[in-house]
Protein backbone atom coordinates (compact mmCIF):
# COMPACT_ATOMS: atom_id res chain seq x y z
CA UNK A 1 0.00 0.00 0.00
CA UNK A 2 1.43 3.40 -0.97
CA UNK A 3 1.87 6.40 1.37
CA UNK A 4 -1.02 8.25 -0.25
CA UNK A 5 -3.57 5.69 0.85
CA UNK A 6 -2.00 5.38 4.29
CA UNK A 7 -2.23 9.15 4.85
CA UNK A 8 -5.84 9.15 3.67
CA UNK A 9 -6.61 6.45 6.21
CA UNK A 10 -5.19 8.46 9.14
CA UNK A 11 -7.16 11.56 8.16
CA UNK A 12 -10.40 9.70 7.42
CA UNK A 13 -10.73 7.56 10.53
CA UNK A 14 -14.50 7.84 10.60
CA UNK A 15 -14.97 6.50 7.09
CA UNK A 16 -16.76 3.12 7.25
CA UNK A 17 -14.18 1.29 5.20
CA UNK A 18 -11.35 2.54 7.43
CA UNK A 19 -12.89 1.18 10.64
CA UNK A 20 -10.55 1.33 13.68
CA UNK A 21 -12.05 -0.95 16.32
CA UNK A 22 -9.67 0.17 19.09
CA UNK A 23 -10.37 3.83 18.45
CA UNK A 24 -14.11 3.33 18.32
CA UNK A 25 -14.11 1.12 21.41
CA UNK A 26 -11.96 3.52 23.44
CA UNK A 27 -13.94 6.60 22.41
CA UNK A 28 -17.29 4.93 23.02
CA UNK A 29 -16.16 3.47 26.35
CA UNK A 30 -14.95 6.80 27.72
CA UNK A 31 -18.19 8.47 26.66
CA UNK A 32 -20.30 5.70 28.22
CA UNK A 33 -18.20 5.68 31.43
CA UNK A 34 -18.57 9.47 31.71
CA UNK A 35 -22.33 9.36 31.17
CA UNK A 36 -22.85 6.44 33.58
CA UNK A 37 -20.69 8.05 36.27
CA UNK A 38 -22.61 11.31 35.93
CA UNK A 39 -26.01 9.58 36.04
CA UNK A 40 -25.07 7.33 38.98
CA UNK A 41 -23.54 10.28 40.86
CA UNK A 42 -26.67 12.37 40.34
CA UNK A 43 -28.91 9.43 41.27
CA UNK A 44 -27.08 8.69 44.53
CA UNK A 45 -26.84 12.41 45.30
CA UNK A 46 -30.61 12.74 45.07
CA UNK A 47 -31.12 9.61 47.18
CA UNK A 48 -28.64 10.92 49.77
CA UNK A 49 -30.31 14.34 49.74
CA UNK A 50 -33.78 12.86 50.22
CA UNK A 51 -32.49 10.59 53.01
CA UNK A 52 -30.82 13.51 54.80
CA UNK A 53 -33.95 15.66 54.55
CA UNK A 54 -36.09 12.75 55.75
CA UNK A 55 -33.77 12.16 58.73
CA UNK A 56 -33.78 15.88 59.51
CA UNK A 57 -37.60 15.93 59.42
CA UNK A 58 -37.76 12.96 61.80
CA UNK A 59 -35.21 14.66 64.01
CA UNK A 60 -37.29 17.83 63.96
CA UNK A 61 -40.39 15.80 64.84
CA UNK A 62 -38.64 14.37 67.90
CA UNK A 63 -37.54 17.86 68.96
CA UNK A 64 -41.05 19.26 68.56
CA UNK A 65 -42.56 16.38 70.55
CA UNK A 66 -39.99 16.98 73.32
CA UNK A 67 -40.58 20.75 73.41
CA UNK A 68 -44.34 20.21 73.23
CA UNK A 69 -44.20 17.94 76.33
CA UNK A 70 -41.88 20.28 78.22
CA UNK A 71 -44.08 23.30 77.46
CA UNK A 72 -47.14 21.59 78.95
CA UNK A 73 -45.39 20.21 81.98
CA UNK A 74 -43.21 23.23 82.78
CA UNK A 75 -45.31 26.12 81.51
CA UNK A 76 -48.94 25.50 80.53
CA UNK A 77 -49.88 23.28 83.48
CA UNK A 78 -48.26 25.54 86.11
CA UNK A 79 -49.56 28.73 84.46
CA UNK A 80 -53.14 27.46 84.31
CA UNK A 81 -52.90 26.41 87.97
CA UNK A 82 -51.55 29.85 88.96
CA UNK A 83 -53.46 32.26 86.68
CA UNK A 84 -56.27 30.16 85.25
CA UNK A 85 -55.48 31.50 81.79
CA UNK A 86 -52.59 31.97 79.30
CA UNK A 87 -52.01 35.45 77.79
CA UNK A 88 -48.55 35.72 76.32
CA UNK A 89 -49.31 39.04 74.60
CA UNK A 90 -50.26 40.99 77.72
CA UNK A 91 -48.66 39.04 80.58
CA UNK A 92 -44.90 39.55 80.43
CA UNK A 93 -44.22 37.08 83.24
CA UNK A 94 -45.97 34.32 81.32
CA UNK A 95 -44.03 35.15 78.17
CA UNK A 96 -40.68 35.15 79.99
CA UNK A 97 -41.53 31.87 81.65
CA UNK A 98 -42.37 30.23 78.28
CA UNK A 99 -39.26 31.77 76.70
CA UNK A 100 -37.10 30.29 79.44
CA UNK A 101 -38.63 26.82 79.04
CA UNK A 102 -38.25 26.80 75.24
CA UNK A 103 -34.68 28.14 75.15
CA UNK A 104 -33.54 25.67 77.76
CA UNK A 105 -35.00 22.82 75.73
CA UNK A 106 -33.70 23.84 72.29
CA UNK A 107 -30.14 24.47 73.43
CA UNK A 108 -27.71 22.28 71.50
CA UNK A 109 -30.24 21.13 68.86
CA UNK A 110 -28.83 23.35 66.11
CA UNK A 111 -32.12 25.23 65.69
CA UNK A 112 -31.83 28.73 64.18
CA UNK A 113 -35.42 29.88 64.61
CA UNK A 114 -38.57 28.72 66.42
CA UNK A 115 -42.11 29.99 65.97
CA UNK A 116 -45.31 29.07 67.85
CA UNK A 117 -48.57 29.71 65.89
CA UNK A 118 -52.13 29.56 67.15
CA UNK A 119 -54.86 27.90 65.08
CA UNK A 120 -55.48 31.21 63.24
CA UNK A 121 -51.96 31.49 61.87
CA UNK A 122 -50.76 34.21 64.29
CA UNK A 123 -47.28 33.97 65.81
CA UNK A 124 -47.77 33.93 69.59
CA UNK A 125 -44.14 33.19 70.42
CA UNK A 126 -40.77 33.35 68.63
CA UNK A 127 -37.13 33.54 69.59
CA UNK A 128 -37.11 36.54 67.21
CA UNK A 129 -39.23 39.07 69.18
CA UNK A 130 -40.04 41.39 66.25
CA UNK A 131 -41.96 38.56 64.51
CA UNK A 132 -44.38 38.05 67.43
CA UNK A 133 -47.91 39.00 66.38
CA UNK A 134 -47.22 38.40 62.66
CA UNK A 135 -50.21 36.69 60.99
CA UNK A 136 -50.05 34.30 58.02
CA UNK A 137 -53.41 34.08 56.28
CA UNK A 138 -54.70 30.79 54.96
CA UNK A 139 -53.15 30.14 51.54
CA UNK A 140 -50.04 32.25 52.17
CA UNK A 141 -48.01 29.23 53.33
CA UNK A 142 -49.05 25.74 52.24
CA UNK A 143 -46.85 24.02 54.84
CA UNK A 144 -48.47 26.01 57.69
CA UNK A 145 -51.94 25.28 56.31
CA UNK A 146 -51.09 21.56 56.25
CA UNK A 147 -49.80 21.64 59.86
CA UNK A 148 -52.95 23.46 61.08
CA UNK A 149 -54.91 20.53 59.64
CA UNK A 150 -52.73 18.13 61.66
CA UNK A 151 -50.28 17.08 58.93
CA UNK A 152 -46.61 18.02 59.36
CA UNK A 153 -44.79 19.57 56.37
CA UNK A 154 -41.30 20.81 55.49
CA UNK A 155 -39.64 22.99 52.85
CA UNK A 156 -35.97 23.50 52.01
CA UNK A 157 -35.01 27.19 51.98
CA UNK A 158 -32.09 28.05 49.66
CA UNK A 159 -29.77 31.01 50.42
CA UNK A 160 -31.09 34.21 48.86
CA UNK A 161 -34.76 33.17 49.09
CA UNK A 162 -37.37 34.92 51.26
CA UNK A 163 -39.14 32.91 53.95
CA UNK A 164 -42.84 33.18 54.82
CA UNK A 165 -42.12 36.24 57.02
CA UNK A 166 -40.36 38.11 54.21
CA UNK A 167 -36.85 37.60 55.65
CA UNK A 168 -34.01 36.79 53.20
CA UNK A 169 -32.41 33.44 54.07
CA UNK A 170 -28.62 33.61 54.36
CA UNK A 171 -27.99 29.89 54.92
CA UNK A 172 -29.42 26.61 53.71
CA UNK A 173 -32.29 25.91 56.17
CA UNK A 174 -34.96 23.26 56.55
CA UNK A 175 -38.27 24.92 57.51
CA UNK A 176 -40.55 22.39 59.29
CA UNK A 177 -44.12 22.81 60.61
CA UNK A 178 -45.54 20.39 63.21
CA UNK A 179 -48.91 20.31 65.02
CA UNK A 180 -48.84 21.08 68.81
CA UNK A 181 -51.17 19.03 71.01
CA UNK A 182 -52.34 19.01 74.64
CA UNK A 183 -50.68 16.66 77.13
CA UNK A 184 -52.37 15.11 80.14
CA UNK A 185 -50.02 13.56 82.68
CA UNK A 186 -47.35 13.00 80.01
CA UNK A 187 -49.76 11.47 77.50
CA UNK A 188 -50.41 13.36 74.24
CA UNK A 189 -54.00 14.05 73.27
CA UNK A 190 -53.94 14.10 69.48
CA UNK A 191 -57.64 14.83 69.37
CA UNK A 192 -56.99 18.33 70.65
CA UNK A 193 -54.53 20.45 68.62
CA UNK A 194 -53.65 23.75 70.21
CA UNK A 195 -51.39 25.26 67.52
CA UNK A 196 -48.39 24.79 65.23
CA UNK A 197 -44.68 24.91 65.96
CA UNK A 198 -42.25 25.96 63.20
CA UNK A 199 -38.53 25.30 63.53
CA UNK A 200 -35.56 26.11 61.23
CA UNK A 201 -32.69 23.64 61.12
CA UNK A 202 -29.25 24.58 59.80
CA UNK A 203 -28.59 22.40 56.69
CA UNK A 204 -25.24 23.86 55.65
CA UNK A 205 -23.59 20.43 55.93
CA UNK A 206 -26.19 18.98 53.53
CA UNK A 207 -24.27 20.15 50.43
CA UNK A 208 -21.02 18.73 51.82
CA UNK A 209 -22.61 15.35 52.50
CA UNK A 210 -24.29 15.31 49.08
CA UNK A 211 -20.99 16.22 47.34
CA UNK A 212 -19.20 13.48 49.28
CA UNK A 213 -21.86 10.94 48.31
CA UNK A 214 -21.60 12.07 44.69
CA UNK A 215 -17.82 11.67 44.68
CA UNK A 216 -17.99 8.24 46.24
CA UNK A 217 -20.59 7.08 43.71
CA UNK A 218 -18.56 8.43 40.79
CA UNK A 219 -15.30 6.89 42.06
CA UNK A 220 -16.83 3.49 42.70
CA UNK A 221 -18.69 3.46 39.36
CA UNK A 222 -15.66 4.77 37.43
CA UNK A 223 -13.31 2.24 39.01
CA UNK A 224 -15.68 -0.67 38.29
CA UNK A 225 -16.27 0.35 34.69
CA UNK A 226 -12.57 1.16 34.18
CA UNK A 227 -11.63 -2.35 35.29
CA UNK A 228 -14.23 -3.80 32.92
CA UNK A 229 -12.86 -1.53 30.16
CA UNK A 230 -9.30 -2.83 30.62
CA UNK A 231 -10.43 -6.46 30.54
CA UNK A 232 -12.42 -5.94 27.35
CA UNK A 233 -9.59 -3.85 25.86
CA UNK A 234 -7.26 -6.85 25.86
CA UNK A 235 -9.86 -8.96 24.06
CA UNK A 236 -10.76 -6.26 21.53
CA UNK A 237 -7.11 -5.48 20.78
CA UNK A 238 -6.60 -8.98 19.40
CA UNK A 239 -9.80 -8.74 17.37
CA UNK A 240 -8.77 -5.29 16.12
CA UNK A 241 -5.46 -6.58 14.78
CA UNK A 242 -7.24 -9.26 12.75
CA UNK A 243 -9.85 -6.80 11.47
CA UNK A 244 -7.21 -4.21 10.60
CA UNK A 245 -5.20 -6.75 8.62
CA UNK A 246 -8.23 -7.81 6.62
CA UNK A 247 -9.29 -4.19 6.14
CA UNK A 248 -5.85 -3.25 4.79
CA UNK A 249 -6.01 -6.12 2.33
CA UNK A 250 -9.51 -5.16 1.18
CA UNK A 251 -8.65 -1.46 0.86
CA UNK A 252 -5.50 -2.23 -1.11
CA UNK A 253 -7.44 -4.52 -3.43
CA UNK A 254 -10.15 -1.89 -3.85
CA UNK A 255 -7.61 0.89 -4.53
CA UNK A 256 -5.91 -1.21 -7.17
CA UNK A 257 -9.27 -2.02 -8.70
CA UNK A 258 -10.24 1.66 -8.70
CA UNK A 259 -6.99 2.60 -10.42
CA UNK A 260 -7.53 -0.06 -13.06
CA UNK A 261 -11.15 1.00 -13.57
CA UNK A 262 -10.15 4.67 -13.84
CA UNK A 263 -7.42 3.85 -16.34
CA UNK A 264 -9.74 1.65 -18.39
CA UNK A 265 -12.50 4.28 -18.25
CA UNK A 266 -10.05 6.92 -19.45
CA UNK A 267 -8.97 4.65 -22.33
CA UNK A 268 -12.57 3.96 -23.30
CA UNK A 269 -13.38 7.66 -23.15
CA UNK A 270 -10.43 8.54 -25.37
CA UNK A 271 -11.32 5.74 -27.80
CA UNK A 272 -14.93 6.89 -27.90
CA UNK A 273 -13.89 10.49 -28.56
CA UNK A 274 -11.54 9.36 -31.34
CA UNK A 275 -14.33 7.21 -32.79
CA UNK A 276 -16.73 10.14 -32.73
CA UNK A 277 -14.16 12.39 -34.39
CA UNK A 278 -13.42 9.72 -36.99
CA UNK A 279 -17.12 9.29 -37.69
CA UNK A 280 -17.49 13.04 -38.11
CA UNK A 281 -14.52 13.17 -40.45
CA UNK A 282 -15.77 10.17 -42.41
CA UNK A 283 -19.22 11.68 -42.77
CA UNK A 284 -17.77 15.02 -43.76
CA UNK A 285 -15.37 13.36 -46.24
CA UNK A 286 -18.21 11.40 -47.84
CA UNK A 287 -20.29 14.54 -48.05
CA UNK A 288 -17.38 16.54 -49.50
CA UNK A 289 -16.63 13.80 -52.02
CA UNK A 290 -20.25 13.70 -53.18
CA UNK A 291 -20.51 17.47 -53.32
CA UNK A 292 -17.14 17.66 -55.12
CA UNK A 293 -18.30 15.24 -57.82
CA UNK A 294 -21.55 17.15 -58.21
CA UNK A 295 -19.72 20.48 -58.22
CA UNK A 296 -17.29 19.33 -60.91
CA UNK A 297 -20.12 18.18 -63.20
CA UNK A 298 -22.19 21.30 -62.63
CA UNK A 299 -19.16 23.56 -63.10
CA UNK A 300 -18.27 22.02 -66.46
CA UNK A 301 -21.87 22.16 -67.69
CA UNK A 302 -22.34 25.80 -66.70
CA UNK A 303 -18.89 27.05 -67.63
CA UNK A 304 -19.39 26.76 -71.43
CA UNK A 305 -22.71 28.70 -71.57
CA UNK A 306 -21.24 31.35 -69.30
CA UNK A 307 -18.23 31.70 -71.60
CA UNK A 308 -20.57 32.26 -74.55
CA UNK A 309 -22.64 34.82 -72.62
CA UNK A 310 -19.48 36.64 -71.54
CA UNK A 311 -18.12 36.71 -75.13
CA UNK A 312 -21.39 38.03 -76.51
CA UNK A 313 -21.55 40.69 -73.81
CA UNK A 314 -18.00 41.78 -74.60
CA UNK A 315 -18.79 41.93 -78.34
CA UNK A 316 -21.89 44.05 -77.81
CA UNK A 317 -19.98 46.36 -75.50
CA UNK A 318 -17.33 46.85 -78.26
CA UNK A 319 -20.04 47.72 -80.85
CA UNK A 320 -22.12 49.94 -78.61
CA UNK A 321 -20.80 53.07 -80.28
CA UNK A 322 -22.09 51.96 -83.72
CA UNK A 323 -25.64 51.26 -82.56
CA UNK A 324 -28.32 53.82 -83.50
CA UNK A 325 -30.73 53.99 -80.57
CA UNK A 326 -34.30 55.13 -81.19
CA UNK A 327 -34.61 57.03 -77.91
CA UNK A 328 -32.36 58.77 -75.46
CA UNK A 329 -33.55 56.46 -72.71
CA UNK A 330 -32.45 53.36 -74.66
CA UNK A 331 -29.04 54.91 -75.19
CA UNK A 332 -28.58 55.34 -71.41
CA UNK A 333 -30.07 52.01 -70.23
CA UNK A 334 -28.63 49.62 -72.84
CA UNK A 335 -24.91 50.03 -71.87
CA UNK A 336 -25.83 49.66 -68.18
CA UNK A 337 -27.63 46.38 -68.85
CA UNK A 338 -24.65 45.06 -70.83
CA UNK A 339 -22.26 45.99 -68.02
CA UNK A 340 -24.48 44.16 -65.48
CA UNK A 341 -24.57 41.04 -67.70
CA UNK A 342 -20.81 41.17 -68.11
CA UNK A 343 -20.06 41.61 -64.35
CA UNK A 344 -22.50 38.96 -63.14
CA UNK A 345 -21.22 36.47 -65.77
CA UNK A 346 -17.67 36.80 -64.52
CA UNK A 347 -18.90 36.56 -60.88
CA UNK A 348 -20.50 33.25 -61.79
CA UNK A 349 -17.24 32.13 -63.43
CA UNK A 350 -15.38 32.99 -60.19
CA UNK A 351 -17.85 30.85 -58.17
CA UNK A 352 -17.45 28.01 -60.65
CA UNK A 353 -13.68 28.35 -60.36
CA UNK A 354 -13.99 27.88 -56.60
CA UNK A 355 -16.19 24.83 -57.17
CA UNK A 356 -13.51 23.36 -59.40
CA UNK A 357 -10.86 24.11 -56.75
CA UNK A 358 -13.08 22.39 -54.20
CA UNK A 359 -13.56 19.29 -56.34
CA UNK A 360 -9.97 19.06 -57.68
CA UNK A 361 -7.89 19.68 -54.57
CA UNK A 362 -4.21 19.64 -55.38
CA UNK A 363 -1.77 17.31 -53.65
CA UNK A 364 0.15 19.41 -51.09
CA UNK A 365 3.92 19.87 -51.48
CA UNK A 366 5.38 19.73 -47.97
CA UNK A 367 8.34 21.79 -46.90
CA UNK A 368 9.54 23.67 -43.82
CA UNK A 369 7.25 26.60 -42.98
CA UNK A 370 7.85 29.25 -40.30
CA UNK A 371 4.38 29.94 -38.91
CA UNK A 372 5.25 33.40 -37.55
CA UNK A 373 6.69 34.52 -40.91
CA UNK A 374 3.74 33.11 -42.89
CA UNK A 375 1.17 34.87 -40.65
CA UNK A 376 3.13 38.15 -40.90
CA UNK A 377 3.17 37.91 -44.75
CA UNK A 378 -0.58 37.26 -44.91
CA UNK A 379 -1.35 40.20 -42.59
CA UNK A 380 0.95 42.44 -44.65
CA UNK A 381 -0.84 41.36 -47.83
CA UNK A 382 -4.26 42.21 -46.39
CA UNK A 383 -3.00 45.47 -44.91
CA UNK A 384 -2.55 46.88 -48.42
CA UNK A 385 -6.30 46.97 -48.89
CA UNK A 386 -7.40 50.45 -47.87
CA UNK A 387 -10.93 49.44 -46.84
CA UNK A 388 -9.36 47.41 -44.00
CA UNK A 389 -7.60 50.40 -42.44
CA UNK A 390 -10.44 51.08 -39.94
CA UNK A 391 -9.92 47.66 -38.22
CA UNK A 392 -6.79 47.13 -36.10
CA UNK A 393 -4.88 43.84 -35.98
CA UNK A 394 -3.04 42.75 -32.81
CA UNK A 395 -0.27 40.18 -33.37
CA UNK A 396 1.08 38.01 -30.56
CA UNK A 397 3.85 35.84 -31.96
CA UNK A 398 5.39 32.87 -30.19
CA UNK A 399 8.78 33.92 -28.72
CA UNK A 400 10.42 30.78 -30.13
CA UNK A 401 10.50 29.97 -33.87
CA UNK A 402 7.63 27.61 -34.73
CA UNK A 403 8.58 25.45 -37.70
CA UNK A 404 6.11 23.00 -39.26
CA UNK A 405 6.03 20.87 -42.42
CA UNK A 406 3.33 21.91 -44.86
CA UNK A 407 2.33 23.36 -48.22
CA UNK A 408 3.01 27.07 -47.87
CA UNK A 409 0.52 28.04 -50.60
CA UNK A 410 -2.34 26.04 -49.11
CA UNK A 411 -1.61 27.26 -45.59
CA UNK A 412 -1.47 30.85 -46.88
CA UNK A 413 -4.90 30.27 -48.45
CA UNK A 414 -6.22 29.02 -45.05
CA UNK A 415 -4.77 31.92 -43.02
CA UNK A 416 -5.97 34.45 -45.60
CA UNK A 417 -9.50 33.01 -45.43
CA UNK A 418 -9.48 33.11 -41.60
CA UNK A 419 -8.38 36.76 -41.49
CA UNK A 420 -10.81 37.87 -44.23
CA UNK A 421 -13.69 36.17 -42.40
CA UNK A 422 -12.65 37.99 -39.20
CA UNK A 423 -12.60 41.31 -41.09
CA UNK A 424 -16.06 40.63 -42.53
CA UNK A 425 -17.45 39.85 -39.06
CA UNK A 426 -15.87 42.90 -37.35
CA UNK A 427 -17.38 46.36 -37.50
CA UNK A 428 -15.35 49.52 -38.14
CA UNK A 429 -13.21 50.46 -35.16
CA UNK A 430 -13.00 46.86 -34.00
CA UNK A 431 -9.93 44.74 -33.36
CA UNK A 432 -8.71 41.34 -34.52
CA UNK A 433 -6.23 39.36 -32.44
CA UNK A 434 -3.91 36.74 -33.96
CA UNK A 435 -1.80 34.58 -31.63
CA UNK A 436 0.82 31.93 -32.43
CA UNK A 437 2.09 29.60 -29.75
CA UNK A 438 3.57 26.16 -29.27
CA UNK A 439 1.96 23.63 -26.91
CA UNK A 440 3.61 20.23 -26.62
CA UNK A 441 4.19 19.02 -30.21
CA UNK A 442 1.66 21.32 -31.86
CA UNK A 443 1.81 24.84 -33.26
CA UNK A 444 -1.41 26.70 -32.53
CA UNK A 445 -2.63 29.69 -34.55
CA UNK A 446 -5.57 31.46 -32.91
CA UNK A 447 -7.73 33.97 -34.85
CA UNK A 448 -9.94 35.95 -32.45
CA UNK A 449 -12.41 38.71 -33.32
CA UNK A 450 -14.98 40.69 -31.37
CA UNK A 451 -17.49 40.66 -34.19
CA UNK A 452 -20.97 39.32 -34.81
CA UNK A 453 -20.29 35.85 -33.35
CA UNK A 454 -21.98 32.55 -34.20
CA UNK A 455 -25.21 31.17 -32.75
CA UNK A 456 -24.70 27.92 -30.71
CA UNK A 457 -26.91 25.90 -33.07
CA UNK A 458 -24.68 26.85 -36.04
CA UNK A 459 -21.30 25.87 -34.56
CA UNK A 460 -21.56 22.24 -35.76
CA UNK A 461 -22.52 23.35 -39.29
CA UNK A 462 -19.83 25.97 -39.84
CA UNK A 463 -17.47 23.64 -41.79
CA UNK A 464 -20.19 22.11 -43.99
CA UNK A 465 -20.03 23.03 -47.72
CA UNK A 466 -22.32 25.86 -48.86
CA UNK A 467 -23.24 26.79 -45.25
CA UNK A 468 -22.63 30.47 -44.60
CA UNK A 469 -23.76 33.02 -42.00
CA UNK A 470 -23.00 35.91 -44.37
CA UNK A 471 -25.76 37.74 -46.18
CA UNK A 472 -26.83 36.60 -49.66
CA UNK A 473 -24.29 37.43 -52.38
CA UNK A 474 -21.38 37.89 -49.92
CA UNK A 475 -20.22 34.29 -49.62
CA UNK A 476 -20.50 30.85 -51.18
CA UNK A 477 -20.04 28.79 -47.98
CA UNK A 478 -17.07 26.94 -49.48
CA UNK A 479 -14.15 28.79 -47.84
CA UNK A 480 -14.23 27.09 -44.43
CA UNK A 481 -14.89 23.67 -46.02
CA UNK A 482 -11.78 24.07 -48.18
CA UNK A 483 -9.77 25.22 -45.14
CA UNK A 484 -11.00 22.21 -43.15
CA UNK A 485 -9.87 19.83 -45.87
CA UNK A 486 -6.43 21.48 -46.16
CA UNK A 487 -5.80 21.31 -42.40
CA UNK A 488 -6.88 17.63 -42.33
CA UNK A 489 -4.39 16.85 -45.12
CA UNK A 490 -1.73 18.46 -42.91
CA UNK A 491 -2.72 16.08 -40.03
CA UNK A 492 -3.94 19.06 -38.02
CA UNK A 493 -7.18 20.21 -36.42
CA UNK A 494 -9.35 23.29 -36.81
CA UNK A 495 -11.98 24.24 -34.23
CA UNK A 496 -14.35 27.14 -33.60
CA UNK A 497 -15.87 28.61 -30.44
CA UNK A 498 -18.24 31.49 -29.77
CA UNK A 499 -20.20 32.71 -26.77
CA UNK A 500 -23.16 33.58 -29.00
CA UNK A 501 -24.39 36.19 -31.41
CA UNK A 502 -22.63 39.53 -30.98
CA UNK A 503 -19.91 38.09 -28.69
CA UNK A 504 -17.12 37.38 -31.17
CA UNK A 505 -15.61 34.19 -32.56
CA UNK A 506 -12.36 32.26 -32.01
CA UNK A 507 -10.88 29.90 -34.64
CA UNK A 508 -8.00 27.69 -33.47
CA UNK A 509 -5.76 25.80 -35.91
CA UNK A 510 -3.41 23.11 -34.54
CA UNK A 511 -0.62 21.81 -36.77
CA UNK A 512 1.98 19.17 -35.79
CA UNK A 513 5.53 20.51 -35.36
Amino acid sequence: MNNNHQNKRWFSIFHPEKFHLMLYYSTTSFIVIGIVCFVVGEFFSRIEKNDLIERSEKYAGYIVDHINLEMYEEFFAPTMSKYGYVDLENNRDQFNSLDKVIKSNIYGFNLKKLYLFDRNGQIVYSNIPEHIGYVLEMGDNLQLDSAIRGISASALQEPGMKDSKGVIVDKLLLESYYPVYEYNKGIVNREKQTGVMEIYQNMEELDIQISSAHQKAVLITGASMGLLFLILLLIIKKASNVIQLKTDQLVEARDNLEEKVDARTHEIKQTFEKLQETQKRLGRSEKLAGIGTLAAGVAHEINNPLASVASCAEGLMDRIDNVDFKTKDDEEVFPDYLKTIYDETYRCKAIISKLLDFSRRQVPVFDKVNVNVLVANVVKLIGRQKEREKISVELNYSPEPTIIYGDINQLQQVFLNMILNAFDATADGGKIKITTTRIDNYAKIIFEDAGCGIAPENLDKIFEPFFSTKSTGKGTGLGLSICYGIIEEHKGKISVSSNGVGKGTVFTISLPV
